[in-house]
């Protein structure tokens, strides 16, 4: 993980268009829900481990310039006590900071997958608890052009899928019920934006913290639209014909994920204005990118994010040399598009029994890590379902050099190794006893 330093992000909505000149016009107000309906082809689950993979995710650290352009209060970093992940979920958590009885400051994350995971055009989305803002807190789930680092910002472009925290809602007593979208652009060397306004009648009904909501966008050649649990909130149309020189909305961006404290956007630039309470946990449960018909996507985390695994490495595997070790491996695909393999594995136990374990995994470059279950009870011909005891039958990895040829390894669960008298095995050669005939590879 390389961090590396931005000195300049996102600008406050308020800004004016700085002379331009633009004529902006939005499509038509909200319309009915919109759903993914496109096929999978990205997600991050935050669904193991304790940090947010590397090698999707760098941190942005520090205070960064003039408060990372907004004159924020806070301090990004990458400790695990502001960014984990846990129980399914990427905490970002605000943090203040204390000598004694003084509050001295405040530390947060951002995270972002520049150069790691990028996407021109299609239908994004994250599931997010946000903390309670009131006051001074700053959540957002937006994008950057990828070029950022070497044209800087408006050039780059922004799309802002979701902000919190806005000024006026914290006037109206709102703050937790507003969201705003927005894109900035450069036009002639100067900043322009097209933003969602607020008004107290737009506000939610309901505040939003404390329970999951989806935001997303819906991102096309034509039009940038985003939504609020399938509802749409915005829209812009994207086209040379409307959006005047806005070639930084069609070029490659890339995912960030903070949570600011003060400045421009909530209006407080005073520590001792932020009454929100700390510390402050944006949870968010996943994040998915759908093909739209129009999808892009690249970055270096996608070099082996394709897995080299296919249809056609299922089959019969075994080590013809040993007994015991026969395998029936499956691979195919989710409704959702997302490769899924499937192992059955038929053994031995230290006395001679036949054991029968199962588990799935999803398959990553060309290996797949299976969590298997021993199912005890299942004995042919005393077969009573109520009586089968699901352990943990501990945990497989299988790496494959081609479609014919790999390596099994496998680590026992404290259930296998005491009660059946498994051990370790790591890197067992296995080969395929027959083909099923089936493409090599999942469609794309």
């Amino acid at each position: 993980m390389k961090p590396r330093h931005m000195p300049r992000a996102l600008l406050p909505i308020r800004a004016v268009l700085a002379g331009s000149g633009l004529l902006l016009l939005a499509l038509s107000g909200p319309t009915s829900a919109q759903h993914a309906s496109g096929q999978l082809l990205w997600s991050d689950e935050f669904d193991s481990g304790t940090r947010p993979n590397s090698e999707v995710w760098s941190y942005d650290i520090g205070t960064g310039s003039n408060g990372w352009g907004n004159w924020e209060l806070q301090q990004y970093t990458d400790n695990i006590d502001n960014a984990r992940i846990e129980d399914g979920n990427l905490v970002i958590t605000v943090r203040e900071t204390r000598v004694g009885a003084t509050r001295t400051g405040f530390t947060s994350a951002r995270l972002r997958t520049q150069d790691k995971l990028m996407f021109q055009y299609g239908y994004i989305e994250a599931r997010i608890k946000m903390p309670d803002l009131s006051d001074g807190l700053w959540p957002a789930f937006w994008t950057l052009g990828n070029n950022f680092s070497t044209v800087g910002w408006p050039a780059c472009g922004e799309i802002d899928i979701m902000e919190m925290g806005w000024r006026d809602a914290i006037r109206d007593g709102r703050v937790n019920r507003w969201v705003s979208s927005a894109a900035h652009w450069q036009n002639q060397g100067r900043h322009a934006f097209f933003a969602r306004t607020y008004s107290p009648g737009l506000t939610e009904p309901a505040d939003l913290h404390g329970e999951y909501q989806l935001f997303s966008m819906d991102w096309t050649p034509e039009r940038i639209t985003t939504y609020l649990n399938g509802r749409e909130i915005w829209a812009m149309d994207i086209r040379p014909g409307s959006c005047t020189d806005c070639q930084e909305l069609h070029q490659p961006h890339f995912i960030i994920l903070n949570v600011a404290v003060g400045g421009t956007y909530p209006n407080i630039f005073n520590q001792a204005q932020i009454t929100a309470p700390l510390p402050a946990e944006m949870k968010v449960d996943y994040v998915r990118i759908y093909d739209n018909g129009h999808t892009q996507l690249s970055g270096s985390s996608l070099e082996n994010g394709v897995p080299d695994i296919g249809p056609a490495h299922s089959g019969s595997w075994y080590q013809p040399l040993q007994d015991g070790h026969g395998f029936a491996l499956a691979f195919g695909q989710l409704p959702d598009g997302t490769p899924m393999g499937v192992a059955y594995w038929y053994t031995y136990d230290d006395n001679g029994n036949p054991i029968f374990m199962m588990g799935n995994g999803v398959p990553e470059g060309n290996r797949v890590t299976i969590e298997f279950v021993s199912p005890v009870g299942m004995v042919y011909g005393e077969f009573d379902p109520d009586s089968v005891v699901r352990e943990n039958g501990g945990v497989a990895v299988f790496e494959f050099e081609d479609r014919n040829n790999g390596t099994f390894s496998y680590t026992p669960s404290d259930f296998t190794a005491t009660v059946w008298g498994h051990s370790a095995i790591e890197n067992l050669p296995i080969e395929k006893l027959f083909n099923v005939p089936a493409p090599d590879s999942f469609p794309q």
